[in-house]
Parts: structure tokens; sequence; C-alpha cells
């Protein structure tokens, strides 16, 4: 997984490439912020967490346009409002644009639909990690 800011008319975004995700998502506040209401419909979708939960999802934005400098990468989004990202870009997303992540320099390859290259560069996180100790 790759972690970064996007700048989607002017104001940053903080975005999930998730290699795990099926879908792509948008938060509520994010689509609200971006004046997204001409592109939503109502649909009725779930999904289902790792940890085995189910989550039921009622809007989608059509052709949501993310930007990469002078390309653009437009896709569907489902608004969610249960997690810690604006936007998370999933496994759909990476095949419509063949979307590599190299993940030791935490940077992502895709190609637009005029065969450009564009290039993400996302920032190292610090995640704290429970002490393992062997023997247990």
């Amino acid at each position: 997984m790759v972690t970064g800011t996007l700048f989607l008319n002017s104001p940053p975004y903080c975005v999930l490439f998730d290699s795990g995700a099926t879908h792509s998502f948008i938060s509520g506040q994010t689509a609200l912020q971006l004046n997204l209401d001409h592109a939503k419909i109502e649909v009725n979708y779930r999904t289902k967490l790792p940890n085995h939960s189910v989550i039921d999802y009622g809007n989608l934005y059509k052709h949501v346009p993310i930007c990469l400098g002078k390309s653009i990468f437009p896709k569907n989004l489902i608004q969610f409002d249960q997690f810690d990202f604006d936007i998370i870009l999933g496994i759909n997303w990476f095949h419509a644009y063949g979307v590599k992540i190299d993940c030791k320099d935490l940077k992502v390859t895709l190609t637009d639909e005029k065969h450009r290259k564009a290039y993400f560069y996302g920032r190292r996180r610090n995640f704290l990690l429970p002490f393992l100790n062997k023997g247990e």
C-alpha cells in the first residue's frame, strides 16, 4: 500500500493506493467538498471488510477525475465514511490504468488513456507495531 496527498481542484486529500481493495472509494466529506452531487447516483453495494464485518453503501460518484500531473484518470468512486482516508484507489482503478506499485520506493506508476506515464510518490508513515516475544 502507498499513501500520500493528491490535490483535486486545489485542496489536498489523503489518498491510499490499496491493492487489497476490490473497488475505489471516496469519503462523503470529500465528495461534498468537491461538489460531486451532479455525479451521484444511488446504489445498493455491500462490502465485506477483512474483519468480516459488512458495510452497506448507498452512493456512487460517476467518473470522478483523479489528476496526476497533466493526466486525468476518471473512475467511479463509492461513498464511504468509515475509514481514515479521503480516497481509496483499489484494484478496479489499478486495472484500468495499468498501475504498478514499487513498495520500496513508495512509487506508483500508471498510464493514461493517451499512453503517457504518470508517477505518484507516497510518503512513509510510522506505524506502531506491537512488540512480539518469541515463545508467545
